[in-house]
């Protein structure tokens, strides 16, 4: 891992994925030594007095907790995030300089995240794909790029628990604080309602196995010359969907080269295997999907647009003979 340092970098690579600089990350076998690491980390925490709070977090908390399957070597990710609250004018009128600094970054951070709330779950209904959610306004919100970001292959699931205050003074808190939090609510799924399994999307190389990363490799090489001269065996090396996704675009060259020499089939075929890749992966992270986790076609997708786009004419049809029989009974 990295040094521990306040000066966390977080910013976007050139595949899209979320970089972390300067942040430290430990390997634990138990819950025992992740409870240590997370009360020292939660002891470099900004906090201060305020007029509402003795020890009011000035700082978003964030831990990352990444698990492998040891089957399968995919990861996942837990995100941990304990949100500042946000502070109205009347709580901050007597800050200091810095204390009103924080409390603006943190208000702003607060303001982004809700908008990305919205837009997510705006984004989540049929016909509102091309929703713009802003992630990237705020480094909160790119930090969890994967909840947001439509075109993001990822399944996710959120979590969003809501800390309420039950004193009548705090009102006016608690119902913002609701308020914010209630575009996450969900229906309630009737115990008789089967659950619909999230659909697998074959077409995502993330998600292929050793075997068909070999036979896309075969089959995307078959037309280049020198292609019977490529081991697609030995050129995949024993590597899964997901880690030949996150190889390098040298690994390419250097692995055709292995095979081929340096010359102008091994660049030809490195080429075609790279940006065939690339292109599979852009396609997978832009599918879209329904909220039951089902992947829509573009076939779908455009029935989809017209059956509303027929609601829309029918409902303006019938407010049109409304109007008409309006000013029928009323003599115009």
């Amino acid at each position: 891992g990295g040094e521990e340092t306040n000066d966390v970098q977080i910013g976007e690579g050139l595949n899209g994925a979320v970089l972390i600089r300067n942040m430290a990350t430990h390997t634990v076998s138990d819950a025992a030594q992740l409870n240590i690491f997370i009360k020292r980390a939660n002891a470099t925490r900004a906090t201060a007095a305020t007029a509402k709070n003795d020890s009011s977090s000035r700082s978003h908390g964030v831990a990352m907790l990444k698990v492998k399957n040891k089957k399968t070597t995919v990861e996942g990710t837990l995100y941990i995030i304990d949100l500042a609250g946000s502070e109205s004018s009347k709580d901050s009128k007597d800050h200091g300089k810095d204390r009103m600094k924080e409390t603006k970054e943190i208000n702003a951070s607060l303001m982004v995240l809700k908008e990305c709330i919205r837009a997510r779950t705006n984004a989540a209904r049929i016909g509102k794909g091309d929703t713009h959610v802003p992630f990237r306004q705020n480094k909160l919100t790119l930090l969890m790029k994967d909840v947001f970001d439509i075109g993001c292959s990822r399944l996710c699931s959120t979590v969003v628990i809501a800390a309420c205050s039950p004193l009548a003074c705090d009102i006016d808190h608690t119902a913002g604080t609701i308020k914010y939090a209630s575009p996450l609510r969900v229906a309630v799924i009737s115990s008789n309602n089967k659950q619909k399994k999230i659909e697998h999307d074959v077409h995502d190389p993330a998600l292929w196995s050793n075997d068909g990363i070999i036979q896309w490799v075969q089959s995307t090489v078959s037309a280049c010359v020198g292609s019977e001269k490529i081991d697609a065996k030995m050129f995949v090396n024993g590597l899964t969907g997901v880690q030949f996704c996150a190889l390098p675009e040298n690994d390419f060259y250097t692995r055709a080269e292995t095979q081929l020499g340096d010359n102008e089939e091994m660049v030809e075929i490195a080429k075609r295997l790279y940006l065939g890749l690339w292109t599979l992966i852009v396609d997978a992270k832009t599918r879209k999907r329904r909220p039951d986790g089902s992947i829509i076609t573009p076939e779908q997708e455009q029935e989809e647009r017209r059956q509303l786009e027929l609601a829309k004419v029918e409902k303006a049809r019938i407010w049109a003979e409304r109007e008409k029989h309006l000013r029928s009974d009323n003599g115009i």
